[in-house]
């Protein structure tokens, strides 16, 4: 074979190799590869994605209403809750079982040293003590947190943003929640309360007569059904 012709064939071989790289370059162009998010600064990925409910933004008076009406309770669940109350030279605490299924709530704690059981089910009210015969009934309209002594933090989706007066994220019972600050009331009190972004429910709150705290709720919840006798109350 003469020298042209070898120089010919790897001439050859050259364009061919070019143009199959070139087809594969521009081809691959064309095909899409699934967009990736990156955490946001100071920020994890693990942590970002481990944490339920609303997207975390930014809270302020203004959108912290909005925020908490994307949150919804559970449906179903059991727990305790501690009311502590303070005044000038003194302190009371008050202990209190829940449950709750499909729209009925139960609870249970001391009254002048009697057990006593209050039951909110399809819009009757039942009251009966473990010592004391007998079952008081009759219509209710209101909320059963007001049986639990608990803020019912859905006032704050009322509010005007003036009397808002903080918000933020926070950590309370190992529940990530969403706190918000407000004033309300004839008297002025000054509030805060903890949602869980997770469940929805109140994790906690306090309340506060100018700069002096008076009253104080924590909570820890079990998210299942609760038995089907807590919520039929005693015969007679």
């Amino acid at each position: 074979m003469s020298r042209r012709s070898k120089m010919l064939i790897i001439l050859l071989l050259v364009l061919t190799a070019a143009v199959i790289a070139f087809a594969l370059f521009f081809m691959g162009r064309g095909v899409e590869t699934t967009p990736v998010t990156l955490p946001s600064p100071g920020q994890s990925s693990a942590a970002e994605t481990s944490m339920p409910g609303p997207e975390r933004v930014e809270l302020t008076s203004e959108n912290v209403a909005a925020v908490l009406a994307e949150l919804t309770r559970a449906e179903s669940y059991s727990g305790s809750v501690t009311i502590e109350d303070f005044w000038d030279g003194g302190s009371a605490s008050t202990q209190l079982q829940v449950w709750v299924s499909n729209g009925r709530t139960r609870v249970r704690g001391e009254r002048g040293g009697s057990p006593r059981n209050i039951l909110v089910s399809e819009g009757t009210l039942y009251i009966w003590y473990d010592n004391v015969s007998g079952v008081f009934s009759g219509p209710w309209e209101g909320s059963a947190d007001e049986w639990l002594r608990a803020l019912s933090y859905e006032d704050v989706l009322s509010l005007p943003p003036e009397q808002i007066t903080g918000a933020g994220y926070a950590q309370l019972s190992g529940e990530e929640c969403v706190y918000v600050d407000y004033t309300g009331g004839l008297l002025g009190y000054t509030y805060r309360v903890y949602v869980s972004v997770s469940n929805g429910l109140l994790m906690g709150a306090e309340k506060y007569d100018g700069g002096s705290l008076i009253y104080r709720m924590f909570a820890e919840y079990e998210l299942s059904v609760p038995d089907e006798s807590l919520f039929v109350p005693p015969e007679g």
